[in-house]
Protein backbone atom coordinates (compact mmCIF):
# COMPACT_ATOMS: atom_id res chain seq x y z
CA UNK A 1 0.00 0.00 0.00
CA UNK A 2 1.53 3.16 -0.54
CA UNK A 3 2.51 6.04 2.17
CA UNK A 4 2.89 9.30 0.87
CA UNK A 5 2.88 11.75 3.75
CA UNK A 6 4.56 14.61 2.34
CA UNK A 7 4.77 16.38 5.41
CA UNK A 8 7.00 16.34 8.71
CA UNK A 9 4.30 14.43 10.60
CA UNK A 10 5.87 11.16 9.91
CA UNK A 11 9.56 11.24 12.06
CA UNK A 12 6.98 13.63 14.94
CA UNK A 13 4.88 10.15 14.78
CA UNK A 14 7.78 7.84 15.31
CA UNK A 15 9.20 10.23 17.98
CA UNK A 16 5.74 10.51 19.70
CA UNK A 17 5.47 6.45 19.83
CA UNK A 18 8.83 6.02 21.69
CA UNK A 19 9.11 9.51 23.87
CA UNK A 20 5.85 8.71 25.66
CA UNK A 21 6.96 5.20 26.82
CA UNK A 22 9.93 7.17 28.42
CA UNK A 23 7.96 9.73 30.09
CA UNK A 24 5.08 9.89 32.51
CA UNK A 25 2.48 12.58 32.24
CA UNK A 26 1.64 14.62 35.23
CA UNK A 27 -2.11 16.21 35.81
CA UNK A 28 -2.20 19.66 37.33
CA UNK A 29 -5.39 22.09 37.11
CA UNK A 30 -4.51 25.50 37.64
CA UNK A 31 -7.09 26.35 40.23
CA UNK A 32 -6.16 30.23 40.29
CA UNK A 33 -9.18 32.97 39.78
CA UNK A 34 -9.18 34.14 36.18
CA UNK A 35 -12.02 36.60 36.72
CA UNK A 36 -9.37 39.92 36.65
CA UNK A 37 -7.07 39.39 33.90
CA UNK A 38 -9.63 36.99 31.96
CA UNK A 39 -13.27 38.31 31.00
CA UNK A 40 -15.58 35.29 29.78
CA UNK A 41 -17.54 34.85 27.04
CA UNK A 42 -15.02 36.65 24.69
CA UNK A 43 -12.25 35.71 22.18
CA UNK A 44 -9.33 35.01 23.63
CA UNK A 45 -11.46 34.04 27.17
CA UNK A 46 -8.56 31.14 28.88
CA UNK A 47 -10.78 28.03 30.27
CA UNK A 48 -8.41 25.80 31.56
CA UNK A 49 -4.69 25.73 31.50
CA UNK A 50 -3.49 22.18 32.62
CA UNK A 51 0.21 21.05 33.56
CA UNK A 52 0.55 17.42 31.73
CA UNK A 53 4.33 17.13 31.68
CA UNK A 54 8.23 18.35 32.72
CA UNK A 55 10.48 17.98 30.06
CA UNK A 56 14.22 17.95 30.09
CA UNK A 57 16.25 18.52 27.38
CA UNK A 58 17.98 15.23 28.21
CA UNK A 59 15.07 13.51 27.16
CA UNK A 60 14.74 15.63 23.38
CA UNK A 61 18.26 15.34 23.14
CA UNK A 62 18.57 11.17 21.92
CA UNK A 63 16.05 12.22 19.32
CA UNK A 64 17.30 15.40 17.66
CA UNK A 65 19.50 13.42 15.08
CA UNK A 66 16.02 11.57 13.75
CA UNK A 67 15.55 14.98 12.46
CA UNK A 68 18.98 15.83 11.20
CA UNK A 69 20.09 18.18 13.85
CA UNK A 70 23.73 19.36 13.38
CA UNK A 71 26.25 18.17 16.24
CA UNK A 72 26.77 20.45 18.62
CA UNK A 73 22.94 21.94 18.48
CA UNK A 74 22.01 21.94 22.02
CA UNK A 75 18.48 22.60 24.24
CA UNK A 76 19.46 24.73 27.26
CA UNK A 77 15.76 24.94 29.36
CA UNK A 78 13.33 22.02 31.13
CA UNK A 79 10.12 22.72 30.04
CA UNK A 80 6.73 22.75 31.73
CA UNK A 81 4.10 21.85 28.87
CA UNK A 82 0.23 22.85 29.21
CA UNK A 83 -2.45 21.52 27.80
CA UNK A 84 -4.39 24.82 26.98
CA UNK A 85 -8.52 25.35 26.10
CA UNK A 86 -9.45 28.86 25.24
CA UNK A 87 -12.49 30.68 23.48
CA UNK A 88 -11.89 31.33 19.56
CA UNK A 89 -14.76 31.54 16.60
CA UNK A 90 -15.96 29.41 14.04
CA UNK A 91 -17.23 29.91 10.43
CA UNK A 92 -20.57 31.19 11.94
CA UNK A 93 -18.60 34.16 13.71
CA UNK A 94 -20.10 32.55 16.86
CA UNK A 95 -17.36 31.57 20.47
CA UNK A 96 -16.53 28.69 20.12
CA UNK A 97 -13.86 25.76 22.02
CA UNK A 98 -10.35 25.52 21.01
CA UNK A 99 -7.22 24.04 22.15
CA UNK A 100 -3.50 24.33 22.45
CA UNK A 101 -0.26 23.89 24.11
CA UNK A 102 2.07 25.70 26.04
CA UNK A 103 5.59 25.36 26.94
CA UNK A 104 7.18 27.48 29.40
CA UNK A 105 10.54 27.04 30.14
CA UNK A 106 12.09 27.30 33.65
CA UNK A 107 14.44 29.67 35.14
CA UNK A 108 13.70 33.12 33.46
CA UNK A 109 12.67 36.19 34.67
CA UNK A 110 10.88 37.39 31.40
CA UNK A 111 9.50 35.40 28.72
CA UNK A 112 9.76 36.32 24.67
CA UNK A 113 6.80 34.31 23.38
CA UNK A 114 6.17 32.51 20.63
CA UNK A 115 3.51 31.04 18.43
CA UNK A 116 3.99 27.63 16.53
CA UNK A 117 1.74 26.56 13.70
CA UNK A 118 1.67 23.36 13.22
CA UNK A 119 1.71 21.35 9.46
CA UNK A 120 -1.40 19.55 8.47
CA UNK A 121 -2.77 17.01 10.14
CA UNK A 122 -5.83 15.04 10.02
CA UNK A 123 -6.48 12.90 12.83
CA UNK A 124 -8.01 15.11 16.19
CA UNK A 125 -5.97 13.56 18.55
CA UNK A 126 -2.41 14.50 16.97
CA UNK A 127 -1.69 17.79 18.19
CA UNK A 128 0.19 18.91 20.70
CA UNK A 129 -2.89 19.57 23.00
CA UNK A 130 -3.24 15.57 22.94
CA UNK A 131 0.45 15.06 23.43
CA UNK A 132 2.87 17.87 23.90
CA UNK A 133 5.44 15.68 21.38
CA UNK A 134 3.46 16.32 18.27
CA UNK A 135 4.23 20.02 19.26
CA UNK A 136 7.66 19.21 18.65
CA UNK A 137 8.75 21.98 16.78
CA UNK A 138 7.33 24.38 19.17
CA UNK A 139 9.08 22.12 22.11
CA UNK A 140 12.54 23.18 20.91
CA UNK A 141 11.97 26.89 20.90
CA UNK A 142 11.01 26.48 24.51
CA UNK A 143 14.12 24.85 25.20
CA UNK A 144 15.80 27.56 23.83
CA UNK A 145 14.34 29.82 26.14
CA UNK A 146 10.87 30.89 24.26
CA UNK A 147 7.59 30.56 25.99
CA UNK A 148 5.98 28.97 23.23
CA UNK A 149 2.53 28.36 22.22
CA UNK A 150 1.36 26.10 19.27
CA UNK A 151 -3.04 26.04 18.77
CA UNK A 152 -4.53 22.62 17.45
CA UNK A 153 -6.40 24.97 14.96
CA UNK A 154 -10.49 24.26 14.73
CA UNK A 155 -11.38 20.77 13.63
CA UNK A 156 -8.44 19.07 15.73
CA UNK A 157 -7.51 18.52 19.87
CA UNK A 158 -10.61 19.77 21.88
CA UNK A 159 -13.06 21.19 18.83
CA UNK A 160 -15.17 18.67 17.17
CA UNK A 161 -15.95 20.26 13.90
CA UNK A 162 -14.26 19.96 10.27
CA UNK A 163 -10.72 21.75 10.23
CA UNK A 164 -11.31 24.77 8.10
CA UNK A 165 -8.09 23.92 6.11
CA UNK A 166 -6.58 26.90 4.50
CA UNK A 167 -8.94 28.95 5.81
CA UNK A 168 -7.24 32.52 6.22
CA UNK A 169 -9.53 34.33 8.89
CA UNK A 170 -10.42 31.32 10.88
CA UNK A 171 -6.66 30.12 10.85
CA UNK A 172 -5.49 33.61 12.26
CA UNK A 173 -8.37 33.63 15.04
CA UNK A 174 -6.98 30.56 16.45
CA UNK A 175 -3.25 31.77 16.53
CA UNK A 176 -4.48 35.62 17.82
CA UNK A 177 -6.81 34.13 20.73
CA UNK A 178 -4.15 31.70 21.60
CA UNK A 179 -2.02 34.40 22.81
CA UNK A 180 -4.23 36.51 24.26
CA UNK A 181 -5.42 33.63 26.45
CA UNK A 182 -1.53 33.25 26.87
CA UNK A 183 -1.15 36.52 28.04
CA UNK A 184 -4.50 36.11 30.30
CA UNK A 185 -2.70 33.61 31.78
CA UNK A 186 0.42 34.98 32.66
CA UNK A 187 -1.70 38.00 33.85
CA UNK A 188 -3.17 35.44 36.51
CA UNK A 189 0.45 33.75 37.06
CA UNK A 190 2.92 36.80 37.26
CA UNK A 191 4.44 35.73 34.90
CA UNK A 192 6.49 38.77 32.64
CA UNK A 193 5.86 39.05 29.54
CA UNK A 194 8.41 41.07 26.93
CA UNK A 195 7.03 43.02 24.31
CA UNK A 196 8.59 40.86 21.58
CA UNK A 197 5.91 38.48 20.04
CA UNK A 198 7.29 36.04 17.15
CA UNK A 199 5.52 33.97 14.47
CA UNK A 200 6.35 31.10 12.71
CA UNK A 201 5.40 27.54 11.07
CA UNK A 202 6.01 25.01 8.55
CA UNK A 203 4.09 23.71 5.78
CA UNK A 204 0.02 24.84 6.43
CA UNK A 205 1.60 26.46 9.70
CA UNK A 206 3.55 28.32 6.89
CA UNK A 207 0.00 29.41 5.60
CA UNK A 208 -1.26 29.92 8.95
CA UNK A 209 1.48 31.83 10.10
CA UNK A 210 1.69 34.49 7.19
CA UNK A 211 -2.34 34.72 7.24
CA UNK A 212 -2.25 35.38 11.44
CA UNK A 213 1.00 38.24 10.54
CA UNK A 214 -1.30 39.76 7.62
CA UNK A 215 -4.74 39.62 9.85
CA UNK A 216 -2.81 41.35 12.95
CA UNK A 217 -1.35 43.82 11.03
CA UNK A 218 -4.56 45.18 9.20
CA UNK A 219 -7.16 44.35 11.73
CA UNK A 220 -5.85 44.29 15.01
CA UNK A 221 -1.80 46.40 14.88
CA UNK A 222 -3.21 48.27 18.29
CA UNK A 223 -3.00 44.61 19.95
CA UNK A 224 0.06 42.61 18.20
CA UNK A 225 3.15 44.03 17.32
CA UNK A 226 5.35 41.52 16.03
CA UNK A 227 8.96 41.70 16.66
CA UNK A 228 10.05 38.36 13.74
CA UNK A 229 7.71 36.32 11.61
CA UNK A 230 9.17 33.09 10.14
CA UNK A 231 6.42 31.34 7.57
CA UNK A 232 8.28 28.03 6.25
CA UNK A 233 7.17 26.00 2.86
CA UNK A 234 3.45 26.81 2.95
CA UNK A 235 0.97 27.17 0.30
CA UNK A 236 0.48 30.96 0.34
CA UNK A 237 -0.63 31.55 -3.55
CA UNK A 238 -3.45 29.23 -3.15
CA UNK A 239 -5.26 30.63 -6.43
CA UNK A 240 -2.00 29.58 -9.01
CA UNK A 241 -0.96 26.54 -6.77
CA UNK A 242 -4.92 25.25 -7.16
CA UNK A 243 -4.93 25.78 -11.06
CA UNK A 244 -1.14 23.86 -11.45
CA UNK A 245 -2.21 21.15 -9.42
CA UNK A 246 -5.60 20.69 -11.57
CA UNK A 247 -3.77 20.57 -14.28
CA UNK A 248 -1.35 17.47 -13.45
CA UNK A 249 -2.00 14.29 -14.80
CA UNK A 250 -0.80 12.61 -10.98
CA UNK A 251 -0.24 13.99 -7.49
CA UNK A 252 1.17 11.94 -4.76
CA UNK A 253 -0.66 13.18 -2.06
CA UNK A 254 -4.18 13.55 -3.11
CA UNK A 255 -5.72 13.74 0.38
CA UNK A 256 -4.53 17.43 0.93
CA UNK A 257 -6.61 18.24 -2.69
CA UNK A 258 -9.53 16.70 -1.44
CA UNK A 259 -9.28 18.18 2.24
CA UNK A 260 -8.56 21.69 0.71
CA UNK A 261 -11.82 21.06 -1.53
CA UNK A 262 -14.08 19.18 1.32
CA UNK A 263 -13.02 21.82 3.65
CA UNK A 264 -14.21 24.99 1.71
CA UNK A 265 -17.04 23.07 0.97
CA UNK A 266 -17.80 22.64 4.80
CA UNK A 267 -17.26 26.67 5.51
CA UNK A 268 -19.04 28.21 2.45
CA UNK A 269 -21.84 25.77 2.52
CA UNK A 270 -21.60 24.81 -1.47
CA UNK A 271 -22.64 21.49 -0.89
CA UNK A 272 -21.37 20.26 -4.19
CA UNK A 273 -18.67 17.51 -3.82
CA UNK A 274 -20.91 15.64 -6.14
CA UNK A 275 -20.47 18.26 -9.06
CA UNK A 276 -16.70 18.51 -8.07
CA UNK A 277 -15.59 14.67 -7.16
CA UNK A 278 -16.14 11.38 -9.11
CA UNK A 279 -17.86 8.69 -7.06
CA UNK A 280 -17.24 6.19 -5.70
CA UNK A 281 -15.13 9.39 -3.83
CA UNK A 282 -17.51 12.14 -4.19
CA UNK A 283 -19.68 9.77 -1.44
CA UNK A 284 -16.44 9.07 0.52
CA UNK A 285 -14.96 12.11 0.96
CA UNK A 286 -17.16 13.60 3.41
CA UNK A 287 -16.75 10.64 5.89
CA UNK A 288 -13.06 10.76 5.44
CA UNK A 289 -12.62 14.24 7.53
CA UNK A 290 -14.02 13.20 10.58
CA UNK A 291 -10.68 13.40 12.57
CA UNK A 292 -10.08 9.78 12.79
CA UNK A 293 -7.36 9.04 9.86
CA UNK A 294 -4.53 10.38 8.46
CA UNK A 295 -3.28 11.83 5.25
CA UNK A 296 -1.27 8.45 4.90
CA UNK A 297 -4.76 6.70 5.53
CA UNK A 298 -6.21 8.89 3.32
CA UNK A 299 -3.78 8.51 0.41
CA UNK A 300 -4.18 4.85 0.48
CA UNK A 301 -7.57 5.36 0.16
CA UNK A 302 -7.70 8.00 -3.00
CA UNK A 303 -6.40 7.78 -6.91
CA UNK A 304 -3.48 9.75 -7.60
CA UNK A 305 -4.60 9.98 -10.87
CA UNK A 306 -6.66 13.39 -10.88
CA UNK A 307 -9.16 12.02 -14.08
CA UNK A 308 -10.25 9.64 -11.63
CA UNK A 309 -10.67 11.71 -8.55
CA UNK A 310 -12.08 14.86 -10.26
CA UNK A 311 -14.70 15.13 -12.80
CA UNK A 312 -13.44 16.57 -15.76
CA UNK A 313 -16.40 19.21 -16.19
CA UNK A 314 -14.85 20.83 -13.00
CA UNK A 315 -11.36 20.91 -14.16
CA UNK A 316 -12.00 22.15 -17.59
CA UNK A 317 -13.78 24.41 -16.10
CA UNK A 318 -12.04 25.69 -13.44
CA UNK A 319 -8.95 26.19 -15.88
CA UNK A 320 -10.88 27.92 -18.40
CA UNK A 321 -11.42 31.09 -15.77
CA UNK A 322 -15.29 28.89 -15.01
CA UNK A 323 -16.29 28.13 -11.36
CA UNK A 324 -15.97 31.26 -9.91
CA UNK A 325 -17.70 30.63 -6.50
CA UNK A 326 -14.56 28.35 -6.28
CA UNK A 327 -11.94 30.13 -7.56
CA UNK A 328 -13.09 33.31 -5.32
CA UNK A 329 -13.08 31.25 -2.27
CA UNK A 330 -9.32 30.33 -3.56
CA UNK A 331 -8.54 33.75 -4.45
CA UNK A 332 -10.04 35.30 -0.75
CA UNK A 333 -7.73 32.85 1.21
CA UNK A 334 -4.47 33.86 -1.34
CA UNK A 335 -1.82 35.73 0.72
CA UNK A 336 -0.79 37.99 -1.35
CA UNK A 337 -0.96 41.69 -2.34
CA UNK A 338 0.27 43.49 1.12
CA UNK A 339 3.42 44.85 2.68
CA UNK A 340 4.31 43.26 6.18
CA UNK A 341 5.67 45.41 8.97
CA UNK A 342 6.98 43.03 10.88
CA UNK A 343 10.69 41.48 10.27
CA UNK A 344 10.05 38.03 7.84
CA UNK A 345 12.35 35.53 6.35
CA UNK A 346 10.43 32.92 4.07
CA UNK A 347 12.00 29.34 4.25
CA UNK A 348 11.80 27.12 1.71
CA UNK A 349 13.07 23.51 0.26
CA UNK A 350 13.74 24.19 -3.56
CA UNK A 351 12.64 20.70 -4.62
CA UNK A 352 9.77 20.64 -2.09
CA UNK A 353 7.74 17.98 -3.81
CA UNK A 354 4.04 18.96 -1.94
CA UNK A 355 3.90 22.47 -1.80
CA UNK A 356 5.53 24.17 -4.60
CA UNK A 357 8.48 26.58 -4.00
CA UNK A 358 7.45 29.38 -6.20
CA UNK A 359 5.02 29.91 -3.18
CA UNK A 360 7.30 31.66 -1.68
CA UNK A 361 9.12 32.96 -3.97
CA UNK A 362 5.78 34.93 -5.42
CA UNK A 363 4.74 35.95 -1.79
CA UNK A 364 7.98 37.38 -1.53
CA UNK A 365 8.13 39.35 -4.33
CA UNK A 366 4.41 40.60 -3.65
CA UNK A 367 5.87 41.27 -0.34
CA UNK A 368 8.37 43.72 -1.59
CA UNK A 369 6.25 45.38 -4.78
CA UNK A 370 3.66 46.00 -1.71
CA UNK A 371 6.32 48.03 0.35
CA UNK A 372 7.44 45.11 2.79
CA UNK A 373 9.95 47.11 5.18
CA UNK A 374 12.24 43.99 6.11
CA UNK A 375 11.64 40.62 4.08
CA UNK A 376 14.42 37.97 3.35
CA UNK A 377 14.09 34.93 1.12
CA UNK A 378 16.06 31.71 2.53
CA UNK A 379 15.94 29.24 0.14
CA UNK A 380 16.97 25.68 1.37
CA UNK A 381 18.99 24.05 -1.73
CA UNK A 382 18.08 20.53 -2.64
CA UNK A 383 15.48 19.85 0.23
CA UNK A 384 12.38 19.17 0.02
CA UNK A 385 9.27 19.27 1.86
CA UNK A 386 10.03 16.69 4.55
CA UNK A 387 13.96 17.43 4.72
CA UNK A 388 13.19 21.28 4.26
CA UNK A 389 11.51 21.23 8.29
CA UNK A 390 14.03 20.94 10.88
CA UNK A 391 16.85 23.47 8.63
CA UNK A 392 14.11 26.22 8.52
CA UNK A 393 13.12 25.37 12.60
CA UNK A 394 17.03 25.65 13.49
CA UNK A 395 17.72 28.58 11.08
CA UNK A 396 14.19 30.48 12.07
CA UNK A 397 15.41 29.85 15.83
CA UNK A 398 18.60 31.51 15.26
CA UNK A 399 17.26 34.33 13.75
CA UNK A 400 14.77 35.17 16.50
CA UNK A 401 17.69 34.81 18.79
CA UNK A 402 19.34 37.52 16.74
CA UNK A 403 16.30 39.95 17.10
CA UNK A 404 15.69 39.58 20.68
CA UNK A 405 18.81 40.24 21.31
CA UNK A 406 19.16 43.65 19.58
Amino acid sequence: MRKQFGLFWVPIKLIALSFIVSIAFIACENDEPVDACNPSGVQGELVEAKLVITITPELVQAYLTQFGAPIGFDLEYTVDAYSVLYKTLDKNNEITPASGVMFIPRGLNTYDVVSVQHGTSLKRDEVGSENPVYAFDALLYAMKGFLTVAPDYLGLGNSDMMHPYLNAQLSANAVMDLIRATRKYACTNDLALSERLFLAGYSEGGYVTMAAHQIMETDHSDEFQLTGVAPMSGPYDLISTTRNLLQLETFNSPALLAFVVAAYDDVYEWNRLDDIFMEPYASMIPGMFDGSQSVGDLNDQLPTDLDSLFQSEFRTAFLQGGEQMVAAALQENTLLGWGPIAPVRLFHGTSDDIVAYENTTTAYASMVANGGLSVDLIPLLGANHATGFFPSLLLSEAWFDSLRAD
